[in-house]
């Protein structure tokens, strides 16, 4: 009988002597929560297999989830990366032992998971080095094949965070229960994942650099009520406030946390102040961050007959004017629907917003006419056809499924969805999330 159970601290130097020979790749050096397993024999180590952090960003993986930047931000904990898998064997000496082993680790590394970081994790991935392996093990064990990587290797030590190896992998992906896709990616985490859903796995601004820059230069003009002993100007504060919002920030502790996650170059494209040493003098290549107190000190600001004197109109009237000059380069506003004369024909149309152009029209049947060809199944076809790079398509209740979400994020765009009480369930998590107080009322409390 095969057992598995965790590496323990005595045991790491013969593991990590085994992983360095049995597996092409050597010993690995795992990074954030990892777990290392040993699966034993009658008392004999048959394999060994080391479980760490997901990657930061796989296309692939984030199409099948369905979720977005700001999303994947918070919730990349929830996957883990299978970084190593071991037979400790000649090769082809035990058939069918890998897929036993990936079959017994499923069932058993949420609980030991659990045990160690105090979460219990959704999904596992990992990759193949096509070249070397066909990844039939993680076939035959229920794994699936997400697609392949574009070849690139993360690397600290030159000007390019990534370098192209030409060699890509093919990504494979397993739940680690059985509703584990639709709970990623839900309002209601189980209590079991919560804590583990403020992953700090990278600041993704929601905007370009030249417009990150022009929009902190207008919103440096808003009148700031503060008195002149400031350390950071409104520019830069209303500036980390705007983008912690729309990268998804619902109160203010989630924009401090979207604040102190950026880079010391991104908080100088910002006006951010240079951090000063002990005595005083500027540190090279450093800039303070502002403070969650700072954050909430412009915003909360009171004259001195207690009135709240931070002026939102003044500022409201520079973000508009700002997103004004944005035209065309903030992503665009696509309307899909379909128009039908007394529900026996019509046509299903894409038209742009902002201008009123029709870009792609497709003939459909009455909504419940003939299988594929009536509303439902002709706007996730024409949407399938189209570039909807930077795009933010809407649709009413008839299309709020999963495939058109699916669709569209394929094709490089994102979506906004109509929930009706057809979708008792999705309508109930809709108003669930809704349940949030308002900006001001968030702002009276510190906590």
């Amino acid at each position: 009988m095969i057992t598995v159970r965790e590496c323990k601290y005595e045991d790491r130097k013969r593991y990590n002597e085994l992983e360095g020979e049995y597996h092409y790749m050597g010993e690995s050096h795992g990074a954030g929560d990892t777990v290392r397993l040993i699966f034993e024999e009658d008392g004999e180590w048959v394999g060994l297999m080391t479980w760490a952090a997901a990657c930061y960003a796989l296309k692939p993986r984030d199409e099948r989830i369905g979720w977005n930047h700001a999303m994947r931000r918070l919730r990349l904990k929830l996957i883990v990366n299978n970084r190593r898998f071991c037979i400790v064997a000649p090769k082809g000496a035990r058939p069918n032992l890998a897929s036993q082993l990936l079959g017994l680790a499923i069932r058993e590394l949420p609980a030991i998971w659990k045990a160690k970081w105090g979460y219990v994790p959704l999904l596992a991935e990992t990759f193949c080095d096509i070249e070397r392996v066909a990844g039939t093990c993680y076939r035959a064990a229920g794994w699936e094949e997400v697609g392949k990587t574009k070849g690139f290797t993360r690397s600290r030590h030159t000007r390019d965070f990534y370098i192209p190896n030409g060699r890509p992998k093919v990504l494979y992906m397993k739940p680690l229960r059985k509703d584990a896709w639709d709970l990623i990616v839900s309002n209601d985490l189980p209590r079991e994942c919560e804590c583990a859903a403020h992953s700090n796995a990278d600041a993704v601004l929601p905007f370009s650099g030249n417009q990150v820059e022009s929009l902190a230069w207008e919103l440096c003009r808003v009148k700031d009520p503060r008195g002149r002993n400031r350390s950071v100007g409104i520019g830069p504060i209303l500036t980390l406030y705007t983008m912690g919002v729309a990268a998804g920030a619902k109160d203010l502790k989630a924009v401090h946390d979207f604040a102190r996650r950026l880079k010391n170059w991104q908080l100088k494209e910002l006006g951010c102040p240079r951090r000063k040493d002990m005595f005083g003098d500027p540190v090279e290549g450093e800039y303070v961050c502002p403070s969650y107190n700072a954050f909430y000190h412009l915003l909360t600001h009171k004259d001195k007959a207690g009135r709240h004197d931070f002026d939102v109109a003044d500022y409201a009237a520079h973000l508009s004017k700002w997103m004004t000059a944005q035209a065309g380069r903030l992503p665009r506003h696509l309307a899909v629907d379909g128009k039908f004369v007394k529900e026996a024909t019509g046509l299903v149309s894409v038209v742009d917003v902002e201008s009123g152009d029709v870009l792609a029209v497709s003939p459909a049947s009455k909504k419940e006419g003939l299988k594929g060809r009536c509303e439902l199944p002709i706007v996730q076809k024409t949407l399938a056809s189209m570039d909807l790079s930077d795009a933010v398509v809407s649709a009413d209740a008839l299309s709020c499924q999963h495939v058109t979400a699916q669709t569209v994020l394929e094709q490089g765009g994102d979506y906004v969805l109509q929930v009706k009480s057809n979708q008792p369930r999705l309508a109930e998590q809709c108003e669930t999330l809704c349940r949030i107080r308002p900006v001001g009322d968030a702002l009276k409390k510190k906590n």
